[in-house]
């Protein structure tokens, strides 16, 4: 159990850093740029260490609550293992997920300002 549990961490850290890398590719630095609803832009100020915690809020614990602890854990560990690459990189599907869970956590932090690790700029 818990070898399951450190290569979730491993993944998790190993894709935030993926993301970050994609982010400065894609965006030109560490911020994200989210279209919320038809008309609302937003751009997110990101981290490492707020991705993980987005990660953990939005992937981790609602598949958790949803699978249980055990199974929840499989689930994870196999979504996480195919977002990236063997060179580390973000797969279609783990640059997709990323951009799911990013405008979830920024409808969030929107909702809930305090309650958030991200820094989101209107």
């Amino acid at each position: 159990m818990s070898e399951k549990i450190n290569l979730i961490e491993l993944n998790r850290r190993r894709i935030a850093a993926a993301y970050l890398d994609f982010c400065q590719r894609h965006y030109g630095g560490k911020w994200v740029d989210i279209v919320v609803s038809q008309r609302k832009g937003v751009r997110v100020d990101i981290t490492q260490q707020s991705i993980e915690r987005c990660m953990i809020a939005q992937i981790e614990e609602s598949c958790r609550e949803e699978f249980g602890r055990k199974e929840g854990d499989n689930h994870i560990t196999k979504l996480y293992g195919g977002m990236l690459s063997r060179n580390h990189c973000l797969t279609f599907i783990g640059s997709t997920v990323m951009e799911e869970m990013m405008k979830a956590a920024v409808s969030d932090a929107l909702e809930n300002p305090g309650k958030t690790p991200l820094q989101v700029v209107h």
